[in-house]
């Protein structure tokens, strides 16, 4: 970026100047502290590091070194604009981690999960083949996320006056207990996934989708839509289509976002496997599959 003389004046009242030039040419008169007074307002705590920062950067503008010999007319190179790391809020932990697991955060850095770590707002969940995740959450909801699964923690709070629990699953197989979050009447609760939304009152489920193939001892399925049972209290699910209660006990089948809900009896190899995932063997590597898996991930 190109900064006009103008902008760098002394008398100038650096209201147009902002952090993020990376380019700015020196006019007579002016000092090095002058320059980053006005370029960083409000960061006085840094000035003198960022003072050492452009000598060093720049250092044949500058005699013997000496950020008191800033030559007239030359052109400095400024420091990268600092971005502030993410806040990262921790709303779970891990209690059992088998097989393959993994989280990308926000800055798209992938990390390997591992019993007693914690999961954060912004996390994307991935469990490969042998992957089985299963979650304690901050308002005590017990979460098992099973193989083949990518879940997005999109937003969690329980502050009394902001209790919500937005995840989206964008394939892949879960059983929820939910916690204090969805027993109150102005609560946010909502499963996001590509075929439908659910939102629960207090309940128990385990939901399919987008997963034809079966795995840590489910059956394959004919297509990849959504398949729900509800095992406690109600769940609301809502699609294009409809929106349709259900209730303990019932079970419902949704093949496409713009097909109505249609409750059925299925297969409970479906929903539930046939093995514990707490009896799969960890020693069995899937690393190159989950990688795989996570690199399309991070793309979504």
């Amino acid at each position: 970026m190109f900064v006009s003389p103008a902008f760098a004046d002394s008398t100038n009242d650096g209201a147009d100047i902002k952090a993020d030039i990376r380019f700015l040419y020196v006019q007579p008169g002016q000092t090095l502290h002058n320059i980053v007074r006005r370029l960083y307002p409000g960061q006085e705590a840094r000035w003198p590091q960022l003072r050492r920062d452009i000598v060093r950067l720049n250092p044949s503008s500058f005699v013997n070194g000496n950020e008191s010999g800033m030559k007239a007319g030359v052109r400095l190179t400024l420091p990268a604009r600092e971005v502030p790391r993410i806040a990262l809020k921790r709303v779970g932990d891990v209690v059992a981690a088998v097989g393959q697991v993994a989280a990308v955060g926000p800055d798209k850095v992938s990390r390997k999960l591992k019993s007693g770590e914690g999961v954060y707002v912004g996390d994307k969940l991935i469990t490969g083949e042998d992957g089985f995740l299963r979650l304690a959450m901050i308002d005590n909801a017990k979460l098992d996320l099973r193989c083949f699964s990518i879940m997005v923690i999109e937003e969690y709070a329980i502050q009394n006056t902001d209790r919500r629990s937005i995840l989206k699953l964008l394939q892949g197989s879960l059983r929820k207990v939910t916690g204090e979050i969805g027993k109150l009447a102005d609560d946010v609760y909502e499963l996001q996934t590509p075929v439908a939304s659910v939102g629960v009152r207090g309940t128990e489920y385990a939901l399919r989708v987008f997963q034809s193939k079966g795995c840590g001892g489910t059956i394959d399925t004919d297509d990849d839509g959504l398949f729900l049972q509800v095992i406690k209290g109600l769940v609301d699910v809502k699609n294009e289509a409809a929106t349709t209660v259900v209730a303990k006990g019932n079970q419902l089948y949704i093949p496409l976002p713009d097909a109505a809900p249609v409750k059925k009896d299925i297969d409970p190899r479906v929903l539930e496997p046939a093995q514990s995932e707490a009896d799969d063997d960890d020693g069995v590597s899937w690393w190159w599959y989950v990688l795989g898996v996570a690199l399309i991930a991070v793309a979504l």
